[in-house]
């Protein structure tokens, strides 16, 4: 067993040994939507890291997810198990038709496209409102079932149920970018989408698969804030959401997986560690934290992995 899976197996027995070694609500609070914000940042990477398709709306692709999970519980009585795929479908589904007109677009234009879509479901999900809940977002609608009653109890099983999903879903992507053909083809594209296309790599169907795999995991993650949080609203499909999750993965490095895994739980929890210092200052310091490794730091976190 190499290094870094060694590293890799500890922090994912670290974090399921969290509930245990620190049973407080705080904690598991902010733990648990890190952990859901490591599952959206890896699902960007995926795209953009991998394939270099730059997409600035994953916040739309993340909250359709949410929406979509907690609309079918409420409207439709589903159970939220099932709400997680029916958000995560959904998700993935606008994500393949967006890949369409993505396929003639590249670099700051494709950019624009993804920001443009975001927009949109920001658009509609505020004026929806009996299916959405307008500007209030929607809310009153079921958790997961089954879990302990008690307020510590039930905190801890979210957590466990999150990492769970997360850790599942970040391994399939792994499997994806880094032992099978697709992941070479995404590769290629990144790299050099015409070559690839002269190499006889079919860029058109690998590009539409990094397109739903990504918005599909966004999904996801958008249905487990919604289950674990118990409110959606517009705010989630705004730009500052898409510019988050892309300091986390330029925090951890790009084209990684591992790397904007960890880069969003680190960031996330300074985010929200220095919220008791003010909202302004804990804006500014993950700001300068995203700049520093931008400018001295390219490769993230993960650089440091590979330079040793």
């Amino acid at each position: 067993m190499t290094a870094r899976a060694r590293l890799t197996l500890a922090a994912v027995g670290g974090a399921a040994l969290l509930p245990v070694l620190l049973p407080h609500p705080f904690v598991l609070t902010i733990a648990t939507q890190a952990v859901i914000w490591a599952l959206l940042a890896a699902s960007w990477d995926l795209l953009s890291g991998y394939t270099g398709q730059i997409s600035f709306g994953h916040a739309g692709f993340f909250a359709l997810g949410a929406y979509a999970a907690a609309a079918s519980t409420k409207h439709a009585d589903v159970s939220p198990w099932l709400g997680l795929l029916v958000g995560a479908t959904i998700a993935a589904a606008v994500g393949l038709l967006t890949g369409f007109p993505a396929l003639r677009l590249r670099g700051h234009y494709l950019a624009l496209v993804t920001l443009g879509l975001a927009e949109i479901i920001r658009l509609v999900a505020t004026n929806w409102l009996a299916l959405t809940g307008g500007p209030f977002g929607i809310h009153d609608f079921r958790s997961f079932p089954g879990l302990p009653a008690g307020a510590l109890a039930h905190r801890q099983a979210m957590y466990l149920v999150v990492v769970a999903v997360v850790v599942g879903s970040v391994a399939v992507m792994y499997q994806v970018c880094e032992r099978t053909s697709a992941g070479q083809a995404f590769r290629a594209i990144r790299e050099d989408e015409v070559l690839a296309q002269t190499l006889g790599i079919d860029t058109t169907r690998y590009k539409l698969l990094a397109f739903a795999l990504s918005s599909g995991f966004a999904g996801l993650a958008g249905g487990l804030y919604a289950y674990y949080v118990q409110l959606v609203s517009p705010i989630v499909a705004s730009a500052a959401t898409t510019s988050l999750v892309i300091g986390m993965v330029v925090f951890g490095g790009l084209g990684t997986l591992w790397g904007p895994v960890l880069g969003a739980l680190l960031l996330y929890g300074l985010y929200e560690g220095l919220r008791f210092v003010g909202v302004v200052y804990n804006l500014v310091a993950v700001g300068f934290v995203i700049m520093v490794f931008v400018i001295f730091f390219p490769r993230g976190l993960a650089g440091f992995g590979r330079s040793a």
